[in-house]
């Protein structure tokens, strides 16, 4: 075991389509050990169900993983559970996404929320009722019909009235989310919070007792796993406009242990609990735990909270940009959503100018007749050829809803659309193309044979990797574009350097003369002096990298890209 290669790994989000993961990951397993594996909403999903199994490699963890498939098959529906208030909601979306056409879709949808709020139905229509019976019998057939008129008008009042009130008040209240994860009653089986824990758990072989895993799979167990195994989610905040990196770095979040209740089995908020330290004076708040003790469960539910579908997670955070003292010492609530809001296929992660080891990303794209054909055989692409896979398809809009979703995404996914058609990264990319009308996403009702098919198109996008990417074709690219931006990149500083602009001094000049900085002062004249050598040699060295030949006079992989200051998540 210990002789395989190392490589990491990145998986897209896409709620359902998750479904297509485990068996890329068991194909990926037998030749290759996972390092760092990361992933966003349903990636998020696979990534902690990879990590778990590599964490058990010697003793069948990808044998238990084997068995995920053919649990979801029978159970994904089960899954989704949605909270009291919620299930007309719940059954009018289940409807739509079953109903065809525009007119189906209406005439399904009335039947769905007239079936969910039938108590609203019957008050609405009562008054009408109660005038058809007494005045047809009393006034004739016009006073009947008037009132089955009414009856009908006040029950699209009732149901309307109550549709808003779930979605203006009840809604708000769940914290945007039909279903919380967790079981309700009545249930056929553990909801996907519930299951999610237990999965990553029974994966990774966590002991147990009487009373059932004595704890959870964390962060800090995967870090001292052997050599180390890494893991990250992306999620985003919804209070600070921002995505975050999971697990957090610092420890600026508390979470509320009644809330957590609500969206957590409680073996995993106990834990939680013995492992961090309340808020003095706040009630039930808690620090977050550090890293190494956070269980994997909770980064995974925090990763995959789809608006509208599963409730955001609450955490609560000091605002220090308040102006009172008293105000910016009260912790606020942030809503933490799904991570694919902000980077739904974050290939960044684990990258380097010169990487050691690959990183593989798995991305699901949209079915196209005209791209994909009728068959099986162009659904799993990688574009190993130097100049193949650089160009973006074209996808049609169909009609408004489509306009608003294509805004959202290209809003949220630009960067990393980009980025996977960069040279040095679409090799490393394999394609999954999934018909969104039947497959994977909002599909939560797939019958076991469309999710069969789709853990076979997995398989394959895992076997494409091993059979066919090339490590050494894949570095030499990465090498030579490197050498490129670190070219063009060392040119402009030593132009930065040396070259006298109009209206200011150039940096020699400036960094010799500003010698009594306001912030971050130099600690000695000695440090001073060697920072500033430094950078004289890297404008030495740029200018010295201007000879010809030139590495960007070669041939290397184009493309539009920068080698920058960014932040991280």
């Amino acid at each position: 075991m210990g002789d395989k290669p190392f490589c990491d790994l990145v998986m897209k989000g896409g709620i359902t389509s998750g479904v297509v993961y485990p068996r890329a990951i068991l194909e990926l397993a037998r030749k290759y050990r996972l390092k760092s594996i990361g992933g966003t909403s349903a990636g998020a999903i696979a990534a902690a169900a990879a990590a778990a199994a590599e964490y058990a490699r010697e003793n069948g963890g990808f044998e238990r993983l084997a068995q995920i498939p053919e649990d979801i098959s029978t159970t994904l529906l089960d899954k989704f559970q949605p909270v009291g208030t919620l299930r007309p909601l719940f059954g009018l979306l289940m409807t739509m996404m079953r109903s065809k056409g525009t007119a189906g879709k209406v005439v399904q949808g009335l039947w769905a929320v007239t079936r969910g709020y039938v108590g609203s139905v019957v008050l609405g229509a009562a008054p009408g009722l109660v005038l058809a019976f007494f005045g047809g019998r009393a006034w004739g057939t016009g006073w009947m019909l008037l009132g089955l008129l009414l009856a009908l008008l006040g029950a699209l009042l009732a149901v309307g009235r109550a549709l808003c009130r779930s979605v203006t008040r009840d809604l708000p209240a769940a914290n945007y989310g039909i279903c919380s994860g967790m079981t309700t009653e009545p249930a056929k089986g553990p909801a996907l919070t519930d299951w999610l824990a237990d999965q990553i758990d029974y994966i990774a072989g966590m002991p147990k007792d009487g009373d059932g895993y004595v704890k959870p799979l964390t962060f800090g167990d995967l870090a001292g796993h052997g050599g180390g195994i890494e893991l990250a989610m992306v999620t985003t905040d919804l209070g600070m406009r921002r995505p975050y990196r999971l697990p957090f770095t610092d420890r600026l979040h508390f979470f509320s242990m009644s809330e957590f209740r609500t969206l957590f089995p409680e073996r995993i908020v106990k834990y939680m609990v013995a492992n961090t330290e309340s808020v003095e004076g706040h009630g039930d708040l808690c620090y977050m735990p550090r890293a190494e003790v956070l269980p994997v469960v909770v980064a995974t539910r925090m990763s995959l909270s789809f608006p509208g579908l599963l409730q955001a997670v609450p955490l609560y955070k000091r605002d220090f940009t308040l102006l009172e003292e008293e105000e910016r010492m009260k912790p606020r609530k942030c809503l933490f959503s799904d991570g694919g809001l902000s980077s739904n296929f974050p290939i960044h992660f684990f990258d380097s100018l010169w990487p050691t080891r690959p990183t593989f990303g798995i991305n699901l794209v949209p079915w196209v007749r005209e791209r994909h054909g009728d068959g099986e055989a162009r659904r799993v692409a990688l574009p190993s050829a130097a100049r193949s896979g650089r160009l973006l398809p074209i996808y049609g809009i169909t009609g408004l809803g489509d306009f608003l979703m294509t805004l959202l995404d290209t809003a949220k996914d630009w960067q990393d659309t980009l980025q996977r058609v960069l040279p040095g990264c679409r090799e490393r990319v394999v394609h999954i193309a999934l018909d969104e009308s039947r497959e994977g996403g909002m599909n939560l009702a797939m019958s076991a044979e469309t999710i069969a098919r789709l853990t076979e198109l997995g398989e394959r996008a895992g076997r494409t990797f091993v059979e066919e990417f090339d490590f050494d074709e894949h570095r030499w690219r990465r090498f030579l574009l490197a050498m490129a931006q670190l070219e063009e990149s060392l040119d402009r500083l030593a132009q930065s350097h040396d070259e006298t602009p109009l209206c200011s001094d150039n940096y020699s000049t400036f960094l010799n003369r500003y010698d009594e900085p306001l912030s971050y002062k130099p600690q000695s004249p000695a440090w001073r002096a060697a920072v500033i050598a430094r950078a004289a040699d890297l404008a030495t060295l740029g200018g010295a990298w201007r000879r010809k030949p030139t590495v960007r006079q070669g041939r290397v992989p184009k493309a539009a890209c920068a080698l920058r200051i960014t932040p991280k998540m």
